[in-house]
Formats: C-alpha cells, structure tokens, sequence
C-alpha cells in the first residue's frame, strides 16, 4: 500500500497556489518545495519537506490548519518552517493562547504580520499531494502507513518520534524551534 500512496501523492502534486480545497477524506499528505523554494539545508526544489496524516479531513487538516493564517500554534508543520525562515521573515514567536495562564513555549505563533507573512512564503513556495481512501483505515494503520512514507520520502522537516532518528537534519530543526521557544519565554519572563 505504502507504493500506492506515494504514487498517489505524487501524482495530486500540485501548487499550492491552486488549491482551494481538499477531499473531505483521511489520508495522508506530502509538501513539497517549488521551485522558487529554497530552504537552506532543508531543501530546494523537488525535496520532500513535510508529510503527515488526516484521521478524518485533508481539507480540514491542511486548509484550515497548515495553511490558515493564525495557526501556527496548531500546526507543527508552520512551526518548523517559521524556525526555518524566523529571520528572512522577520518573525518573533509569542505563545499561543492570550488569555491562557498555562505557557505552552512549545506551541508558539507569531502576530497576525507575521502569520499572513508565513502564509504567503508557503503559497509562494510549496507544493502538496495527497492519498486518500474509499475504505477508511483505523488510526493505526494510517500512522503505520504514514510512518512507511516517511521512511520512503525522508522529508527534511520530520521530528516525528518514531522516525526522527533517520532524520539527519532533525537536531538542526530542533535548535532552530528552540530559538522560537526561547523566545516565547523570555516574552512572558520565564
């Protein structure tokens, strides 16, 4: 099954310029870099950044949270990228909920600016595909599959706990989202 998905991806492979929607389907999913895409040692044209799975709604999980404005803190998708391009974008992190009296450093957004700006660079710059199914699988085997299309693709943005290991830029990533951290921290005096 793990060929059929990543032949699927493949070939759904579009801008993301030109998607307005998704199926209202589980599946699994995959962004890619375009060509105006350059993401330092992360990647450039064609890499596989970022592959993840929807238990119930691709256009739910990737439309209305990857790729919404204001859902930073929901996504750690945007959060890895926003690390990468924190400086080219001229980001600051601050944490995620206003009125929660619990810091949670490690889910951190940026301003409404800063939002739209990551929004607009991954509109700009990436591709996604997809897979979806007519027969729905549990939840564990859609994390089983999506564990196999990690280890296939080898997307450069996986801190995935169960592939992280094979992912060889993954300390990198780790010190860049630290950064973000640190500074939701020190915005809150912690």
């Amino acid at each position: 099954m793990t060929e059929e998905i990543i032949n699927s991806i493949i070939n759904t492979t579009t801008e993301i310029k030109n998607i307005s929607s998704l199926p209202n389907q589980q599946g699994i999913y995959a962004f890619f870099l375009a060509e105006t895409g350059h993401l330092g040692e992360f990647g450039s044209f064609g890499q596989v950044i970022y592959v993840g799975l929807a238990e119930k709604s691709l256009n739910s999980r990737d439309i209305k949270s990857h790729l919404a404005n204001g859902q930073t803190g929901w996504s750690s998708f945007r959060r890895s990228l926003s690390a990468i391009l924190k400086v080219q974008l001229n980001l600051t992190a601050q944490k995620r909920d206003k009125t929660s009296t619990k810091l949670r450093p490690d889910k951190y957004k940026f301003d409404e600016d800063g939002e739209k700006r990551l929004t607009q660079w991954m509109i700009k710059n990436l591709k996604m595909g997809f897979w979806t199914t007519n027969m729905p699988l549990t939840i564990d085997q859609l994390r089983k599959e999506e564990e196999n299309v990690i280890l296939k693709l080898k997307p450069t943005l996986d801190l995935d706990k169960r592939t992280k290991e094979f992912n060889y830029l993954a300390h990198n990533l780790d010190n860049l989202r630290k950064v973000c951290r640190e500074e939701v921290k020190k915005l809150n005096k912690i």
